[in-house]
């Protein structure tokens, strides 16, 4: 199995396309806004939290299927998330995606992601991606968190400081 090289990019107004709106979807979606990302939904259904982000304007959903594999929808995407709980749906988007040249993430098959989306802790001008190389969610989550606590206590302690000098 390959190793993955930590990357950090530039989302600030780029496209990103996530087909599904699920459960996966939602958390993804709304880490991806803290960084500015213009984001599509493609899912005919929504989770609660979806479809209010899409009627507040912050992401655009479009109410269909990927049933159709049309590759218009994906064109011009900066990156791809896969997460519906169709896997033939899943390959499609991967397929459509390497035709195009697009990286993609499957939510239910890692061996076939181009990249893992990582548990995000940020705090104190920092920010650190977590993964697990896809083996271990429950380890890369509590990681995650273990992270995020010691860059808040960074945060505050640098606040505490510069408030007494």
């Amino acid at each position: 199995m390959s190793r993955y090289f930590p990357l950090f990019v530039d989302l600030e107004h780029k496209k990103i396309t996530v087909v599904g709106a699920g459960r996966i979807a939602s958390r993804r979606i709304r880490t991806l806004l803290e960084f500015g990302a213009d984001i599509t939904v493609v899912a005919p259904e929504a989770s609660g939290e979806v479809r209010q982000l899409a009627e507040d304007g912050r992401i655009v959903w479009r109410q269909e299927g990927y049933e159709s594999g049309d590759r218009k929808i994906l064109e011009g995407s900066m990156l791809v998330l896969a997460a519906t709980d169709r896997p033939e749906i899943n390959q499609k988007v991967k397929e459509v995606c390497r035709e195009l040249g697009i990286p993609v993430n499957l939510s239910n098959d890692k061996e076939q992601c181009d990249f893992y989306f990582p548990g995000v802790a940020s705090g104190g001008g920092i920010t650190a991606g977590i993964t697990a190389q896809g083996k271990d969610h429950k380890l890369a989550r509590k990681a995650t968190e273990e992270v995020r606590k010691l860059l808040l206590d960074m945060a505050e302690k640098e606040e505490r400081e510069e408030e007494q000098a």
